[in-house]
Parts: structure tokens; sequence; C-alpha cells
């Protein structure tokens, strides 16, 4: 660990940590403040670099990562030792880089104020923050992505007939990218967007602020909500 006065007045603190973890294993995450980011790689183990900051060296000293581990599965957990107006007024942050096995489960990520960027995990993927952006990438099996104020982006390289993929905002837009030749059922919902879907699309039910229906012989569900946002499924290139 290594702190670090940094020139806009706050303290660093590296953390580093590898851990083994089966192929299939399940990754979980619990952050208030900082951006997370998370690549499938092909080896069984999570590395996890984190810097932590803070607006003092008191406050970064009550700020804590804590880790829970076994064989096949693994939470991170960021804390603070007093109450939320601790965080807001010491600014305290932590992010994170993380890389966990290509074919590991995230279930599930949570963070209040951040972003979270997913690549390359083959597992299903539960992703969940209130003010941030959530993209991801590089996803075969299904998924829930859920935010407040932020737009999703979710991006998939396979779709099987048992996959679920749930896209569910409050202020922001919604796209999921499926790849080409995909079958699956469609239901979005958005109260002030458009709706677009790139695939022949046989309607069920439409309207200015629905669009239900089937996409060859259905299988997998692609559910879309947004309040304030457009709603678009697209074709992979």
């Amino acid at each position: 660990m290594l702190l670090v006065p940094a020139a806009s007045a706050k303290v660093t603190e590296t953390f580093s940590r590898t851990y083994p973890l089966k192929a299939d294993g399940v990754v979980s995450l619990t952050n208030v403040n900082g951006s997370v980011e998370i690549t499938g790689w092909d080896r069984d183990e999570v590395s996890i670099e984190a810097e932590k900051s803070a607006s003092t060296a008191e406050g970064l000293q009550l700020l804590a990562i804590d880790i829970e581990h076994s064989p096949d599965r693994l939470a991170i957990k960021t804390t603070h030792q007093k109450a939320w107006q601790v965080w807001k007024h010491s600014k305290a942050q932590v992010h994170y880089k993380i890389k966990v096995p290509a074919g590991a489960s995230l279930r599930k990520i949570d963070v209040v104020n951040a972003t979270i960027r997913v690549s390359g995990v083959r597992g299903y993927v539960d992703l969940d923050s209130v003010n941030g952006a959530i993209k991801a990438e590089g996803l075969a099996a299904g998924g829930r992505f859920d935010t407040v104020n932020g737009s999703i982006t979710a991006s998939f390289t396979a779709l099987k007939a048992d996959d679920r993929i749930v896209l569910d905002t409050v202020n922001g837009s919604c796209t999921v990218v499926l790849p080409v030749g995909s079958t699956f059922s469609l239901n979005a919902d958005s109260v002030n967007g458009g709706i677009s879907c790139d695939f022949p699309l046989k309607v069920t039910k439409s309207g200015r602020n629905k669009l239900v229906g089937t996409v060859g012989a259905g299988g997998a569900s692609v559910v879309l909500d947004s309040v304030n946002g457009g709603l678009r499924v697209k074709s992979a290139e």
C-alpha cells in the first residue's frame, strides 16, 4: 500500500490483491463512490487493483476494502467506519479495476455514484448503479442492468434460448446489441423516448410508448424500460 498526497489535496492509497477462483465462479462488489471496471481474462483467478482516496488522512483510514473469499465465490465490499455523511464530507472514493475468469458470473455489482464498465465476461451479469452509466460488452449470457440516472449499453456476442436480458433506467437511454440472426421476444416501454429495433420484429403490441413482439421463433427474453430516454435493439455489425 502507498499513501500519496495528490495535487488536488486528496490523500490516496493503492490496494492490490489476487485470489484464486473457479472458472465459473461468482464475483460480487459493493461500492459507493468510484468507478468500477471489470474485464474477463483467461486465468482462474481474480485480480483487484484499487485506488482509495479521501480529502484527509483520517478519512482515508476509515475507508476499507473487505474481501470474503472461497474457491467458487468472491465478495468485495467498500466500507466506511462512519455514517453516510462521512462519505460525503471526506470525499471518500474507491476506483476499481478488476480482472475475473472469463466464465465467471457477476452477482451483483452494486454502486451508488459511479460508472460501471464490463468487458469479456461470459457468465450472467447483474449490474446496478444509482448515479452513473453502465456499459458492458463481449457478454455471452443473460443479464440485468439497472440505473437511475445514466444510460445503459449492453452488447452480446451470443444469445441462448433461455437467456433473459433486462435493461432498466429512469433518466437515460437503453441500447442492447445482439448477434446477427438472433431470435428473441421483446418487451420495450418508454414514457418519454422513442423505441427502435433493427431486427425483423413480428409486432403483437405497439404504441408511442410501447413495443412488444418476437423475432424468429422467440426464445430469449429482452426487456427494455426507461422513463426519460430512448430504447434501441441493435444488430451487431
